[in-house]
């Protein structure tokens, strides 16, 4: 057997990991983070998915750019839903309807798909544009195709039925998916 030097041992396993690292970094950049939703729309849309007032695991009071919907907004914001959303597959639908409901719980959550690259800055962005309260919800497509972003919300949606914290699902999101692209620059949520 033949032993190579140390210095091409260490140039064959740099140059084994390029090939991932810019696949990485490719899917980050195109898959998950197209600069420009295509065929968002906006309108009422949302199904009655969880609590739309500020309860044990989210703070009254916050804002992040997405005010909070009554129920009436997002039972309508669900019926007017994009086609994107209407056809996509059933993870995807249950994670906008969330995204939609709680963007008191969504808003403190980052997004490690590289999306920071198109100014998003939580988890929140990935399904809806900012919005104001009074302002009809507009929907962006990005979340549509990216299973990073579906896999957050459902994490936090998930942790928020089991009466888990706002810092508790951040944790658990931060540690589990933390280092697969860069994330959102988003404030750790008060506790």
């Amino acid at each position: 057997m033949t032993r190579a030097r140390p210095g091409s041992f260490r140039r064959h396993l740099a140059l084994a990991w390029l090939p991932v690292l810019l696949f990485t970094l490719a899917g980050a950049a195109a898959g998950c983070s197209s600069a420009a939703p295509v065929g968002w729309s906006s309108g009422p849309a949302g199904p009655s998915t969880g609590s739309t007032t500020a309860g044990s695991t989210a703070p009254s009071g916050h804002t992040m750019g997405h005010a909070m919907p009554t129920s009436a907004e997002v039972d309508a914001m669900w019926a007017a839903r994009p086609a994107f959303v209407q056809t996509a597959d059933a993870r995807t639908q249950e994670a906008y309807a969330f995204a939609v409901a709680r963007p008191d719980i969504t808003d403190w959550m980052p997004c490690y798909c590289g999306c920071v690259a198109m100014e998003h800055r939580n988890n929140t962005d990935c399904f809806l544009k900012p919005r104001a309260v009074g302002i009809t919800i507009t929907y962006d497509e990005h979340a549509s195709y990216c299973g990073i972003c579906v896999d957050i919300a459902l994490k936090a949606k998930s942790m928020a039925a089991e009466g888990r914290t706002l810092i508790e699902i951040r944790a658990a999101v931060d540690s589990q998916f933390g280092g697969s692209a860069p994330g959102t620059d988003t404030g750790l949520p008060p506790g």
